[in-house]
């Protein structure tokens, strides 16, 4: 909207013989270069004439026309104006609309809310009793989506109507929560007040509540298998309604919400600049849009209008490569996504051509490379009848299987760049098959299909080799079809470079913002109105059609997928779980892993006897022996895998991930990150293969139930000032007659490596470091969190990093995480001592051994885990401190699963099954504190009996006497 201004010159008044119908004059005037985004002005009636300048225009699906001083046009209700800006860079220019619209309509100009012909709350006065709706902060994981589905100044129509706005705080939206606050909405986590809930992409299923409307991109009516699961946890949400942007159509059966064109504008414009370090790597060929900057580096359309200006300026004057011969742009889909390509590249010296002219252009010599050449596909292009008639498109339509894609011959060997923006769904032929891919990569010549840019993004679908998003910070990678295999390297040979970004339109998120708001809001208002209090209107029957979940059932268009679902149970291949190692925790995690009946199990363990005891119960489990130093025999196992599970020693973890990301399989770890683990996330994300670590008791249950607590603590809009965390895995207070107040349920050696890392910590705005040689003569003697139990507690690692792990403020006055040990009150008999080893171990290996000797649990003693957050919250209003708790208390039971092993088996076996489920959109390194994560996990933990009890009261708990004690050293 830079660069241009609108005054008004005639207010809006009804006209008096034209009963409900009202008159609007604007002035509007545009600065050299400037353009307002794409849009419509509703039912108006549109009649403009230019004062001066130019003024470029398209509406509809008429082509662009550039209209000068004393030219006018009209535009019908409900036209679509997809390019309205000054025909010239160089002068202003400046034209008159004149809007004849219903008096009820809310907004003439929709990418300038402010001009009302009406107020929403004068025609929805009487429905409207305090709705309230919800904004979404889009999941973390999807860290480029910055689009919003209600801009602030829509909020603002809305606040002064009597709608109450509910808007989750997010720190990368296109519009900053100031803005929404301004606007009157209130910045709050929490949105179970909501009736209506708005977001742009996928609800994780997780987040999903009844008694609500949720409003998004679902991607489900399609029935493609990797958005099953949301459809049926969608169905399982019994009582709310789903709405499927995507679905809203006007009675005509056109999408009145799309972002097709701003989709196909980002992913042609991106598509072309990410081509130039292919053509460069590859060919050793520099082009003109090596220059161009992707659409997120820009502010808005315009500016990259501009950008695209000055590359085809110099492209008509220094011509592009020889070497490469005519670049070659075809575009796949005549809809907005085609029109939206075909807009970037009109700004470009572009010669359109017929797909007959395509071999011509690239083989002779006479071609003028100062030009791109693109053209426009129509489907009779590469699809031909096998019954011999001339391609039709009712046919087509009605019998697609008797039809076959002739891409391969006809169009990709005269082809540099396709955009991919057709539609597809299953049962219709593929445009282009990995095999036929593999052909053409193999014969192609210079320049020839070096680059795909999937803007439709059905996987697995018309471009069958296109099976997974790409990202903006990962925008593309290498196929080699020959092999099915991909690869970084853009110079590779024989390989086309691929990128299929689902959220293109984010990269230009506000104008796409300010677009979909406008689009979406007469919507708004008929969703917060009572259904019961008026006939519905031509929006509510939109909403209708695109209802796809209602009450638990299917709406009946999309009553097919029910179908669907039920095939995917009936086929749903096999799974297969890898367990690493059989000691002490291995126990719950394959009877919870086992528990699935799809899911084979694989317990590799060099202690052959425990994992067999381990497998036997079980239907689909099977032992096998495995060194961990023989890594042969491990890839063998991780390469067959979907998942791994290590419970192996910390140290051997980035070996297992090193073969996880070469293989393709998921990891699933208790440890803690190390620096070398860190090291691998890039790798990790580019392999499109998960590293979740962090997943037992101490780290993992810890991260999810603060993570909770922190949640509940900043819904209650109190001030956050303190975060104290004890865990220890104990004996019960009956069992604890040990020279330490300590027995073993898991490794002994990693208790005591765990004591080499120093600890660092703040208590009180006071920074406290304690080397690894002082750990053990620092504790805290006395932690009194529980009643019944004498503990006393040590400082562990770095707590500090976890501010930000978190999400807590940088300066908060007091973390502090520890670990807590039982206070012994007497000694009990020595036991026996083990059998001296056959073989050199190190000092820390022989201490191992003996402390599991004389500290182990009889059959008979339970051991016990301990979790307790205390999260000191101020009261604004009051001034008052209240403390927010968490506290987890496990037994375990004798002769069958330790408190410990519950603890750390049963979360660390989730985890692999979120990520089997595809419950998780993030790659790399996933953290438990990522919501994707500690919300199902905490659900699913209690269905597994481990709850942890909440409570809230008043003052500051531990800290207090935590605070005298280190006073007291002082």
């Amino acid at each position: 909207m830079e660069g241009t201004t609108i005054d008004l010159l005639y207010a809006p008044k009804p006209i008096s013989n034209v009963p409900g119908m009202s008159l609007t004059t604007l002035k509007i005037t545009y600065e050299a270069g400037a353009s307002t985004p794409p849009h419509r002005h509703g039912d108006a009636f549109v009649t403009a004439v230019v004062l001066s300048g130019s003024i470029r225009s398209r509406v509809n699906d008429e082509e662009v026309k550039i209209h000068q001083a004393g030219e006018s046009w009209t535009e019908a209700p409900g036209a679509y104006h997809w390019e309205s800006g000054n025909g010239s860079t160089t002068e202003s220019a400046s034209f008159i609309a004149t809007f004849v619209a219903p008096s009820t309509q809310t907004d003439i100009m929709p990418y300038r809310p402010r001009l009302h012909l009406t107020s929403l709350s004068r025609r929805y006065s009487s429905t409207l009793s305090r709705p309230i709706l919800g904004i979404r902060a889009e999941d973390p994981a999807r860290r480029w989506e910055r689009r919003v589905p209600l801009t602030p100044s829509a909020v603002s129509s809305l606040v002064g109507q009597g709608v109450k706005v509910l808007v989750q705080p997010s720190e990368k939206r296109v519009f900053p929560d100031q803005a929404y606050a301004k606007a009157g909405a209130s910045i709050t986590r929490s949105l179970s007040e909501a009736s209506l809930i708005m977001g742009i992409k996928e609800i994780p299923a997780a987040a999903l509540e009844g008694q609500k409307s949720y409003a998004f991109f679902s991607h489900t009516h399609k029935g493609q298998p990797y958005n099953l699961p949301l459809l049926q946890a969608m169905l399982d949400t019994s009582s709310s309604r789903f709405i499927d942007y995507e679905l809203l159509t006007d009675s005509l059966g056109v999408r009145t919400t799309a972002f097709g064109w701003l989709a196909g504008f980002s992913g042609m414009s991106d598509g072309l600049s990410l081509f130039a370090t292919k053509a460069l790597a590859s060919h050793g060929a520099a082009t003109a849009f090596l220059t161009l900057p992707r659409p997120f580096m820009v502010e808005d359309i315009a500016s990259l209008k501009r950008e695209l200006k000055r590359v085809g300026k110099e492209i008509e004057e220094n011509g592009t490569p020889k070497g490469m011969g005519p670049i070659v742009v075809a575009v796949a889909g005549k809809g907005r996504v085609g029109q939206g390509a075909r807009a970037v590249l009109d700004e470009l010296p572009t010669t359109w051509i017929t797909a007959s002219e395509l071999k011509d252009v690239v083989e002779s010599s006479d071609t003028d490379l100062r030009r791109i050449y693109a053209c426009q596909l129509e489907l009779s292009d590469y699809l031909t009848d096998t019954t011999g008639h001339p391609f039709d498109r009712d046919t087509y339509r009605k019998h697609p299987s008797q039809f076959v894609s002739e891409f391969d011959t006809k169009i990709a060997p005269f082809t540099t760049i396709l955009l991919n923006g057709a539609f597809w769904q299953p049962g219709y032929p593929r445009m282009l098959s990995t095999s036929q891919l593999a052909g053409i990569q193999s014969s192609a010549r210079p320049g020839r299909f070096l680059s795909v840019v999937d803007v439709s993004c059905d996987f697995g679908g018309g471009l069958e080799f296109v099976t997974s998003p790409t990202t903006i910070d990962d925008p593309v990678f290498q196929f080699d079809a020959s092999t099915n295999s991909s690869h970084r390297d853009p110079g590779l040979p024989h390989t086309t470079q691929i990128s299929s970004i689902e959220i293109l339109p984010s990269q230009l998120p506000l104008d796409s913002s300010t677009h979909f708001s406008a689009a979406i809001m007469p919507y708004v208002a008929s969703l917060l109105r009572d259904p019961a209090s008026a006939e519905p209107n031509e929006e509510a029957k939109g909403l209708r059609r695109a209802t796809i979940v209602e009450g638990g059932k299917l709406t009946e268009k999309f009553t097919g997928l029910y179908e669907l679902l039920k095939k995917s149970e009936r086929v749903e291949r096999r799974r297969k779980v890898l367990l690493l190692g059989s000691g002490l925790v291995a126990g719950p995690a394959v009877k919870v892993i086992s528990s699935r009946s799809n899911i084979d199990l694989i317990i590799a363990s060099n202690a052959i006897e425990s994992a067999e005891a381990l497998a036997a119960p079980q239907a689909h489990a099977t032992a096998v022996f495995l060194d961990a130093g023989d890594q042969a025999g491990l890839e063998t196992l991780v390469k067959d895998a979907d998942v791994v599970l290590s419970l192996l020693p910390a140290p051997l973890h980035v070996g297992v991930a090193k073969l996880c990301i070469k293989n393709g399989t998921s990891l699933v770890t208790a440890s803690y990150v190390s620096p070398e683990m860190s090291e691998l996330h890039e790798s990790a994300k580019a392999a499109g293969v998960v590293l979740l670590n962090e997943l037992g008791l101490d780290p993992g249950l810890d991260h999810c139930s603060a993570m909770r607590l922190i949640q509940e603590a900043r819904d209650s809009g109190n001030e956050i000032t303190s975060f104290v965390s004890f865990c220890g895995g104990l004996p019960t207070p009956s069992q604890s007659n040990g020279p330490l107040g300590y027995k073993f349920s898991w490794s002994p050696r990693g208790v005591l490596t765990a004591a080499l890392n120093p600890a660092n910590f703040r208590l009180s705005n006071s920074a406290i470091t304690i080397p690894s040689s002082s750990l053990l003569s620092s504790s805290f003697p006395s932690v009194p969190i529980l009643r019944g139990f004498a503990l006393e507690g040590l400082p562990n690692r770095d707590s500090v990093k976890y501010l930000a792990e978190y999400g807590l403020p940088e300066d908060l006055p007091t973390i502090l995480r520890g670990t807590l040990s039982l206070i012994p009150s007497s000694l009990p008999p020595r036991a026996p001592l083990p059998p001296f080893p056959s073989r050199p171990e190190s000092p820390l290996d022989l201490l191992s051994t003996l402390l599991a000797s004389q500290l182990a649990y009889a059959p008979d003693e339970p051991d016990a885990v301990l979790l307790h957050h205390e999260l000191g919250t101020r009261n604004p209003k009051t001034g008052e401190d209240e403390l927010f708790t968490s506290t987890l208390v496990q037994y375990g039971t004798p002769g069958s699963d330790s408190a410990m092993a519950t603890t750390v088996g049963i979360p660390i076996a989730l985890g692999a099954l979120l990520i089997l489920d595809g419950s998780l959109s993030a790659k790399g390194l996933v953290s438990p504190s990522s919501p994707e994560v500690w919300r199902p996990l905490l659900k699913s933990l209690e269905d597994h009996g481990v709850k942890l009890v909440e409570e809230r009261n008043s003052g500051r708990g531990v800290l207090e006497v935590l605070e005298k004690q280190v006073q007291a050293r002082k």
